[in-house]
């Protein structure tokens, strides 16, 4: 894994996401752990990790993404998997297919926050063209979907949800609880993923980040900083 620098490079036991392509089907979104750090002859590294909790220690995956944080952001890598074996028990290999770069275009650092959420909206109602159109629509009632954040910013959210989700691009109004206080504010979902354990994740935007902003780049920062003490 070519880096820019050796202190941005995922450690030993660091966790790193894990985002799996397959040849058909939604990506999964998963998390793991580096067990080791094996250097090549060619100066690229190879990630030892521990296979996903869910999938079979045997696949191999020739589409995935690697990303992982570090003191100045989050570094992504484009690698494939294939299957090994340790003194310490089945493990996956990650090797690069490309190098690894500076994720730029997150404005928002994020962490990993497992709170409850709320997603409303509403879906336009249907009408037959061939039926008369009231004069005065009949308000249709919001439809409710409770979910556990995964990551949190104060720029949007990837929320983990037991049942179909509002489409990519619904506006939709998201309630978070933190700290014993509801934070709503309106949103934009931004796309699903299908997580390897079961459900579905939907990433969500916020529209003004600015509405609950300290808030939550408060509770952000501190959940990251409790996590490198236990590191």
């Amino acid at each position: 894994m070519h880096l820019t620098a050796p202190d941005v490079h995922p450690g030993v036991l660091q966790s790193v996401a894990l985002t799996l392509r397959p040849t058909s089907g939604s990506p999964m979104a998963m998390e793991t752990k580096v067990l080791d750090l094996e250097p090549q002859p060619d100066g690229s590294t190879r990630l030892v990790v521990a296979p996903p909790a869910g999938l079979d220690p045997r696949e191999h995956h020739f589409d995935a993404t690697l990303a992982w944080t570090y003191p100045l952001g989050r570094m992504e890598c484009a690698v494939s998997t294939r299957p090994g074996r340790r003194a310490y028990g089945d493990v996956w290999v990650l090797c690069p297919s490309a190098p690894a770069t500076r994720l730029q275009q997150r404005a928002y650092f994020r962490a990993r926050i497992p709170v409850p959420v709320l997603l409303r909206w509403r879906e336009p109602a249907d009408c037959a063209e061939d039926q008369p159109q009231p004069e005065t629509p009949e308000p249709v009632e919001p439809i409710e979907l409770h979910g556990v954040v995964v990551d949190l910013s104060e720029g949007g959210l990837l929320a983990s949800v037991r049942s179909e989700p509002p489409a990519p691009g619904t506006e939709i109004e998201v309630t978070v609880r933190l700290d014993g206080h509801n934070l709503s504010q309106p949103a934009r979902v931004i796309r699903h993923v299908d997580f390897a354990s079961g459900g579905t994740g939907v990433a969500v935007e916020f529209t003004d980040p600015k509405v609950h902003g300290d808030q939550l780049r408060s509770v952000v920062f501190a959940a990251e900083r409790q996590r490198r003490r236990r590191t």
